[in-house]
């Protein structure tokens, strides 16, 4: 992909050098770590209504309230769900949608091209159909030629070709001002079902009813619903009109009983993860609830497209797959290829249909994301200078022959890669540049670019906190950077960086199966309930290994045992040259915990995002502990000290994921398998004991077995049960050995 475009000189002039002060706190990734704090008595609270340690100590740290612990751990719908008319103009939305159903109207519907657009009018079409209303006409505008939201001619085409008189518009129309005005001048009328930011002076369109809790006027509280989630609001409302009319009745035609609005959580859950919305409320219990029927696939549209990516039939969909599998592949539809093709497969009741549909869109995403990557490479080559963690401004790229479907993608992963708020532009086909913004900390992206368009610095654009759209010119395109870092200028972001929120430090002993086991029912995670983000320290990196040449995977060790850690995309960065400088060294690690099951093993494992230096007394006592030359230093680090003649199956499984040593052990031999790893087998009292070190063939450790062949040691690592044609055994995953210590060849008392 050729560059066509670089910034001018002048324009490189006006944009600002940063102050460096308190730019590098330490951090592998040059930003700073904000450790939640435990109140005791809150702690001491949460327990008492119900919640084990670890979650009570995560949950007291986030400052949640013991009374709100069993809403927060049974989220149900009844408990949140308020009248839809607390909402401003649904009464007169929902009165309109229920006229047009009883006296069998046909009903336009006009929605966006995204995740939360597909299942807006998903889930506005199904309950339609759920009230025995068939007559409805789906406009999805194209993301190239026409662009976010709805137009003038759009709308007109749809009255005039298709009979619409009434038209709803989902997912957008919030700030549509002249193509809702051209409307109504047309006779038609429309209602905005919308989530996005309003004007900031509080102007609204000219329409029929426009509900979004977003509005300036609204008192609802709601703001943190998507655009699914205010349909599913409003067809509450219409469901509960038509019941007061009598319209369930089975007569002429009408059906005998109202849908059960429930069954269409699994479309609002999807939306509100792939929209990022807050998972707090109403959406916790949306998403909570909407999972359940996702994973039931009830929608043929969900079921095909999970089995198209791979996933197995009796495999969960939970709010992960949503953000990550079923999200990319509905919105691969809109960014490069039929921008109705998510929506038309949400509605696709029939399965060998869907099942064509959800192939093409896993193949539109296999485009996408070739198309996206070499946007990205692109954009970032351009932005060589700019300083990740030191350089707080806007972080624009023009990649003028990009596909636009794929600029809002990069604007993201250029957001991530230098933490800052960025802009990723294309040239569109009338000439101008047009693209996405993705925001970081406090930078609200959507109200620098509204504030722009209204100044008259771009031609147009708008969006939300984290994520907008804007077209400009090539010759605004200095102006516009001067005033967004005016504006981020005025923020925290400016001021501190990019801060790394942590709920809790902890040791790696606390991080047991069961520990993690119950920070995962904390789910759903999500903007606004993150999965618990831990700083786990002090642990010494003992072992690197890259991973497709691009990602590390970390062994680390402590005392209470060894764990490994994952870190993606940082080989050959700052980042991964930092970690490689720092094997043999003590560290804190910033991540998540979870467990990684591998042919039917399971061990816990942390996933990193940051990585700084440790130091202080713990870090010399981890240090200290963790040197196998020192007497004892494996019993230090190990959960169990253990002979090898008490071990059987039940103290492996006491023992499952947990670092023991097994002491008073000759080295009896060893052999490569696979001229890659090592195994080596272990004898004491007429027993013998496989281990097997991966990747250790060759090397340092090999040598170590080589001259400690036929010597007493102790072996360190997790023991194991091997199924092999019908019988078990006992083995273990073999981490580290040392020459024995008399001392400790006790048997079957806790390690120090």
């Amino acid at each position: 992909m050729n560059q066509k475009f670089t910034f001018s000189a002048e324009v490189r002039a006006r944009m600002p050098e940063q102050d460096e002060k308190a730019n590098h706190p330490g951090s592998f990734r040059g930003r700073l770590w904000n450790v939640g704090e435990i109140d005791p008595a809150l702690e001491a609270e949460m327990r008492h209504a119900g919640a084990n340690a670890l979650t009570a100590r995560i949950l007291s740290a986030r400052g949640m309230m013991a009374e709100d612990y069993e809403r927060f751990a049974s989220p149900r719908i009844r408990d949140w769900m308020p009248d839809p008319n607390t909402l401003k103009d649904m009464q007169a939305g929902v009165r309109r949608a229920a006229r047009a159903i009883r006296e069998g109207q046909r009903i336009g519907i006009w929605s966006d091209y995204d995740v939360d657009g597909a299942c807006s009018a998903a889930l506005f079409i199904e309950i339609l159909r759920g009230c025995g209303h068939e007559d409805f006409v789906l406009r999805i505008p194209d993301r190239i030629t026409e662009g976010y939201g709805p137009n003038t001619p759009g709308l007109l085409s749809m009255q005039r070709d298709q009979g619409c008189d009434l038209i709803f518009c989902l997912d957008a129309g919030i700030v549509a001002f002249e193509p809702l005005a051209s409307a109504k001048a047309a006779g038609i009328e429309m209602v905005v079902i919308d989530h996005h930011n309003a004007a900031q002076d509080g102007t609204l369109p000219d329409g029929l009813a426009i509900i979004n809790p977003n509005r300036l006027d609204d008192t609802s509280g709601l703001g943190h619903l998507c655009a699914a989630g205010v349909t599913f609001c409003f067809f509450v409302g219409v469901v509960r009109e038509l019941i007061r009319d009598g319209h369930f009745d089975g007569r002429d035609g009408r059906p005998a009983e109202r849908p059960d609005l429930m069954e269409y959580l699994d479309l609002v859950a999807l939306a509100t993860v792939c929209d990022v919305m807050k998972l707090h409320g109403l959406n916790r219990a949306f998403v909570h609830k909407g999972t359940e029927f996702l994973s039931k696939r009830r929608n043929p549209g969900v079921a095909a497209l999970a089995l198209a990516a791979g996933i197995d039939p009796s495999d969960p969909i939970t709010e992960k797959t949503c953000g990550w599998v079923l999200g990319p592949r509905i919105n691969a539809g809109g960014r490069v290829g039929a921008s109705d093709s998510g929506a038309l497969l949400l509605i696709e009741r029939d399965r060998a249909q869907a099942d064509v549909r959800a192939g093409a869109l896993h193949a539109i995403n296999v485009e996408r994301k070739e198309l996206s990557d070499g946007v990205t490479e692109e954009a970032l080559a351009q932005l060589a200078d700019f300083r990740g963690g030191v350089d707080r401004r806007l972080a624009m790229a023009i990649v003028e022959d990009a596909h636009e479907g794929v600029v809002g993608i990069s604007a993201g992963k250029v957001k991530e890669a230098k933490d800052a708020p960025a802009i990723v532009v294309t040239r569109d086909h009338n000439g101008n540049l047009k693209g996405s913004a993705r925001s970081v900390g406090d930078v609200n992206i959507g109200h620098i670019i509204q504030d722009a368009s209204a100044a008259g610095l771009i031609l147009g654009g708008g969006g939300h906190g984290a994520a907008g759209g804007l077209t400009l010119r090539h010759d605004q395109v200095g102006a516009f950077i001067d005033f967004a870092d005016a504006e981020i200028r005025k923020t925290a972001y400016f001021r501190e960086g990019i801060r790394s929120a942590c709920d809790l430090k902890v040791e790696l002993k606390e991080l047991s199966l069961d520990a993690i086991r119950s920070v995962d029912a904390m789910a759903p995670f999500g903007n606004g309930n993150e999965k618990p983000r831990l700083l786990l320290g002090p642990v010494i990196l003992s072992e690197i290994r890259v991973i497709k040449d691009k990602h590390m995977k970390l062994s680390m060790k402590a005392p209470g045992g060894m764990i490994d850690g994952l870190i993606w995309s940082v080989v050959g960065t700052p980042v991964g040259d930092s970690i490689e400088a720092a094997i043999g060294k003590p560290i804190e690690v910033l991540g998540t915990a979870e467990i990684n099951t591998f042919n039917g093993k399971s061990n816990p494992q942390f996933m990193i995002d940051d990585i700084r230096y440790a130091d202080g007394p713990e870090a010399q006592l981890a240090a200290g502990a963790l040197d196998a030359t020192d007497a004892g230093g494996l019993a230090q680090a190990a959960a169990e000290v253990l002979s090898l003649d008490e071990i059987d199956e039940a103290v492996v499984a006491r023992c499952e994921g947990r670092m023991v040593l097994v002491t008073g052990l000759i080295l009896e031999s060893f052999q490569p398998v696979k001229d890659k790893h090592l195994r080596v087998v272990f004898g004491a009292a007429g027993r013998q004991l496989s281990a097997m070190k991966w990747n250790s063939a060759s090397g340092e450790f090999a040598d170590r077995v080589r001259v400690s062949a036929g010597t007493a040691v102790n072996a360190y690592g997790l023991l194991e049960l091997n199924e092999y044609r019908g019988r078990t055994s006992i083995q273990m995953k073999l981490k580290d050995f040392e020459t024995d210590q008399p001392e400790l060849s006790l048997g079957g008392v806790a390690a120090p």
